[in-house]
This record gives C-alpha cells, structure tokens and sequence, in this order.
C-alpha cells in the first residue's frame, strides 16, 4: 500500500502533462483552423468581388467603345478639341455605366481608371475617321485605398486587404474583311450596292464611269441638306458637315447608269418577291445558307436580282421604314456585256442611314443616304495589314 501511494503521484504529474500537451495542441490546430477557415472565406469574398468587378469592367468599357464612334467622325474638317471631346465623352459613359452597376460593393471610378491607347504608328493623320484608339482600358485598381478590399480575420491571417487588381479593354477593330450572321440574328445590309467603278461594253463601246459614292460622300461633293440628330433619332433640315447621295432603285435595267442602287439577290428564292424581306431584315443564316455560304467576303460576288414595276412599292415602302437606321451598302464593280448582268463584285463595305425615299414618274424610286458609323458583332475583322481599314464600320470587342 506504501508502494502504490509512492507512485501515485508521478502518475498524476503524467496525466496532466499529457493534458497539457493536448492542450496546446488543441489550441494550435483550432488556430491553424481558423487560419486556414479565414484564408478560403477571405479567397471566396475577393473572388466574388473581382468576379463583380470584371462585369463592370467590361460593360463599363463596352459602353466606353461605343460612345467614342460617333458619326462625326466621318466630318471632312475636325478641330483637335472635337477628339478631346470624344475621349471625353467615351470616359464619361464607362463612368455613368459603372456606377449604375457597381453597387455598395465597389468603388467609384474616375477618369483616371478610364485609359485610352493610342497605336504606336498613330503620328499625324489626314483622315480624322483613321484616329482611332487602339484600346479603351477600365481598370478597377490603383494605390489608392479605395481599391484595398477590406478582408475578415486578419488577426488570424495577418493580411487587412488586398488590392482588387482587375481591368478590361475593349478594342475598336476596322478592317472588316467578312460579315458572318448568327442563327437568331442577321447582318445588318442593304439587298443593294452602289457602283463604285463600272465597266460597260455595249456593241464594242466600253464606258467607264468610276466613284460615284467617293465623288459624293469621300471627296464631299454631294450636297449636304439634312442633318440627324442622335437624341430625337430624326433627320432635320441642315446641313451638317455630312454629304449626302442620291441612288435610283430601278424597274428595269440598272446597267450604265452611275446612281444605280442595285438589287442583289440573298438567296435561291424568288428575289422579286423577297427584296421587301431582306431590307426589312437583313442578310440572315438561313439566306447565305442557300447560296451555299456562310459569310460575306470582301472582295467577294453577290448575285444579282431584279425588281419589277408591280414589286417597286413594295420595296420603297420597305426602305421608308427604313429610315434613320444605320444599314450596310456594298460598294461594288460590275462587267456588264450585251446588257447582261448576272453578278457584281463587292469592293467594300459602307454604312449609311436612309435619309427618303420618294417614287419617281418614270417607274423608278430615288433613295437619299448619308453616310454614317455602324458597330455590328457580324463583322470578321482582320489584322493584315493588306486590309483597308474602313470608315463606317467597327466591331467593339471585349479584350482582357
């Protein structure tokens, strides 16, 4: 009995030894716990901020692309405050969209998180349709501490907040080599074009009649008489600094005459009948389908069609509805004997708005267009350098 109340109190002295290691150990794995609980909530609470933050990046720069493209652009002489004023503009649109977007989670914007770049080959440009941005950035990050995500536990983690650190860039492309429609929505073109160069040969004569859109719209010798105001979406008496030009929808043969608007046909149906169709809803999949393609190609053909006198109202109603919207034109070429014209060459695309369109005594409907800018997903555009870059015609496309 002696010997065991000896012993008894080594046995204690181990036992609380052992609960005491455990007990540190306890201490540490729930301190490694909460590190480790607070590390993940800390990484899903910025990943759902930065996921947050990029939307808004990108529609911020979305919207930030699209205001810059003006019709003004197409303006013969600008002054260096109206590409001020554009950059302006397209920095006070990211700034508008993201605040109705950000919500209490982010930060506010300013002009100085809205980057616009410049190419580096930009130098002096004659065109000022040719000065264009090479990129619109909408950055939510900087030093600041309003860009500092506040993070949970940081007496654990040792971390307070972390930099949001996102950013979005859209790209204003211009070489369309191509217009691809989608299955639910089609490309935005005209069934016409406009002869840019013609080549008739009629009983061994050949005439050559060349420019007839550049004569009057490039080189600004259509008259200017109505203006579009971008607020009322409506044409007003004046001019504004934008050419317009008049083309001839014909009942009979367009061959020769310099201010055709051509028909083309955008399928392998009854193109008399479809041209009130195809003005009312563009270029679509299933068209291009049954021509056997898939895209439009610059340059490239189009067949032609023909419109008849009993068909002739059809069309002009269709193009009075027309009117304000901005549209595709092919600029074209044509080779044309013995009166026959089965094709046209496409050249380039153009953009325009339908200004009027009144008949005409002689069985034919005079159609005024001014040119104007056109955004449109449908274009594939290129980057060789061979490939003009265009005037009217942009695709605003998201880069990160």
């Amino acid at each position: 009995m002696k010997t065991s109340a000896r012993h008894a109190p080594a046995k204690l002295s181990r036992c609380s030894d052992r609960r005491g290691v455990l007990s540190t150990w306890m201490i540490w794995i729930m301190l490694a716990a909460g590190v480790i609980v607070g590390c993940l909530f800390n990484i899903i609470w910025l990943s759902s901020l930065r996921n947050h933050a990029q939307n808004c990046a990108t529609s911020a720069a979305i919207a930030a692309g699209h205001s810059y493209l003006s019709d003004d652009m197409l303006r013969s002489y600008q002054q260096p405050f109206e590409y001020d004023g554009r950059v302006a503009r397209c920095k006070q649109a990211a700034i508008t969209i993201s605040n109705q977007y950000r919500g209490h989670s982010l930060p506010a914007i300013t002009e100085q998180q809205v980057e616009v770049e410049w190419p580096a080959t930009q130098g002096a440009v004659s065109d000022p349709a040719m000065l264009v941005p090479s990129r619109i950035n909408v950055l939510y990050d900087g030093n600041s501490r309003e860009f500092q995500v506040p993070l949970f536990f940081s007496g654990l983690t040792g971390l307070g907040s972390s930099r949001l650190g996102v950013r979005c860039g859209v790209t204003l492309e211009h070489a369309p080599a191509a217009f691809r429609p989608g299955r639910n929505h089609g490309i935005p073109m005209l069934p016409f074009a406009i002869c840019d160069d013609i080549l008739s040969t009629q009983a061994g004569q050949s005439t050559t009649m060349s420019g007839y859109w550049t004569a009057n719209i490039e080189s600004g010798k259509g008259q200017d008489n109505f203006s579009w105001n971008s607020e009322t979406h409506q044409f007003e008496s004046g001019p504004d600094g934008l050419p317009e030009v008049t083309v001839t929808v014909y009942s009979t043969t367009s061959i020769g005459s310099a201010d055709a608007f051509i028909p083309m046909s955008f399928s392998t149906s009854q193109a008399s009948t479809s041209i009130p169709d195809w003005i009312k809803n563009g270029l679509t999949f299933d068209d291009l389908k049954s021509l056997g393609r898939d895209e439009v190609s610059f340059p490239g053909s189009m067949p032609t069609a023909s419109i008849t006198a009993q068909n002739l109202s059809a069309c002009t109603q269709a193009l009075q509805k027309k009117v304000g919207e901005a549209c595709l034109v092919c600029l074209c070429s044509q080779s044309a004997t013995n009166g026959n014209l089965t094709s046209i060459n496409l050249k380039r695309p153009v953009a325009a708005r339908v200004v009027q369109v009144t008949n005409s005594l002689s069985g034919s409907a005079k159609v005024v267009l001014q040119p104007c800018i056109l955004t449109t997903s449908t274009a594939i555009t290129s980057r060789d350098p061979q490939v003009a870059a265009n005037r009217y015609v942009y695709s605003v496309r998201p880069c990160y």
